[in-house]
């Protein structure tokens, strides 16, 4: 039997997921310009599906990673089911997976996340030039994947500070 404090830690890690997903969408949706109209966002569903599949994988399944997607896709205007194939495709080949889940190391997490940010852009790419039938806006994607990989450091920084040191290595598993 869980202790009374392991239940509410439980229902506060669920909160917390909920929101920082919510929080994501929101901020993916808002628009943010430079100068000449080139938009600087990165993706931060990508990173909060990452970070949460590795640290509570069951609070990722496919159909809310699925969802996720679609959500993103409805609020930035995409062709719908590009994000989400984008998202399950990525994270179904690269998430951490083993009974520790993900390593508290900062450097596997970082390349583990590199993969999966080239495979998902590479395949909304793919899919966004398909769904539009002509070829999809290449500058825009390679200033979000650049942007998304400059901020992610300091977001697995902050998510993995308090995990406890079970697992070390190179990839993890």
């Amino acid at each position: 039997m869980r202790k009374p404090t392991d239940r509410s830690s439980i229902w506060t890690s669920v909160a917390l997921c909920v929101f920082t997903v919510l929080l994501a969408l929101v901020i993916q949706a808002a628009p943010t310009r430079l100068v000449d109209g080139i938009s600087v966002m990165p993706t931060w569903p990508l990173m909060v599906i990452f970070l949460w599949s590795g640290l509570r994988p069951h609070f990722m399944p496919p159909i809310v990673i699925f969802a996720i997607g679609l959500a993103q896709d409805l609020l930035t205007g995409a062709p719908m089911g590009v994000w989400a194939l984008s998202y399950l495709v990525a994270l179904a080949v690269c998430r951490f997976r083993g009974e520790d889940g993900m390593p508290r190391d900062l450097p596997p997490v970082l390349l583990r996340f590199g993969a999966t940010l080239l495979l998902a852009h590479g395949i909304a790419f793919a899919a966004g030039s398909f769904a539009l039938e002509q070829m999809a806006d290449l500058q825009l994607l390679i200033i979000e994947l650049a942007a998304t990989m400059l901020m992610f450091p300091l977001l697995a920084f902050l998510a993995l500070r308090n995990r406890r040191p079970g697992r070390s290595g190179f990839i993890g598993g």
